[in-house]
């Protein structure tokens, strides 16, 4: 089977160049080095404080793959960050989508190679349709659906404010009445490398603004929780 007439490549060429981008946003803005420079984005980012109407209700799980089971099964679904398709296959095996996005630029050289090993991995899901891979950037790639398309979304990008704020507001209008948005990485960083991450900050503005409440979050072992919010 050769991928490429699986793969819609409407949002983002690679052969053009602009794939080599993480997102609209480098991925590595956020990367800082310093300790000053740590302080300084962690407090220029905006804080946001909650009711308890954003939290009621809102239960503990183990893990992200025990997420999967509680969001809307067949479903029509959009994976945003793939990598090379470690969680996709279990999305596809705990959640069994009717239909499955994957959108990922596959671009910078840590992921360079991805795009290929997903395209091997689900090879027979592709040529089922259950699967459709989007090569692009987040934001080009979610504007593409029509207002909401989607069940639901799982968001696992560059981790930044900035852009996690505007796939949250792009998700609100691509995901129906009905739907979810969840997400990885809800906490406040990676102590290895050291990086700065906004995912909490993004999703408690989001909720506020635009009337989402959180109905799971994961306690996963590494320390990089899960997100699931439905609307209010």
């Amino acid at each position: 089977m050769t991928p490429d007439l699986h793969i819609e490549m409407g949002c983002v060429a690679a052969r053009s160049g602009v794939g080599s981008r993480l997102t609209n946003h480098s991925a590595l803005e956020h990367r800082v080095k310093t300790r000053e420079e740590r302080l300084r984005l962690r407090s220029s980012t905006p804080r946001t404080r909650l009711d308890f109407v954003h939290t009621e209700g809102a239960k503990l799980l183990p893990d992200r793959n025990e997420l999967l089971y509680r969001l809307p099964n067949h479903a029509v679904a959009a994976e945003i960050g793939v990598a090379e398709g470690e969680f996709t296959s279990e999305i596809l095996k705990r959640n069994r989508p009717e239909k499955l996005f994957l959108i990922d630029p596959w671009g910078m050289d840590r992921y360079s190679a991805g795009m290929a090993t997903v395209s091997e991995k689900f090879a027979s899901e592709i040529k089922g349709g259950t699967v459709v891979i989007r090569q692009g950037t987040s934001l080009e790639a979610l504007s593409t659906f029509d207002d909401g398309f989607l069940d639901w979304v799982y968001i696992d990008t560059d981790h930044s404010f900035e852009l996690t704020w505007k796939e949250l507001v792009l998700s609100n209008s691509k995901v129906n009445r009905g739907g979810r948005i969840a997400g990885h990485d809800f906490c406040t960083g990676n102590t290895v490398k050291p990086i700065v991450y906004g995912v909490v900050e993004a999703v408690n503005k989001f909720c506020a603004e635009y009337g989402w409440r959180f109905e799971y979050l994961t306690l996963d072992p590494d320390a990089h929780f899960s997100f699931c919010l439905q609307r209010l």
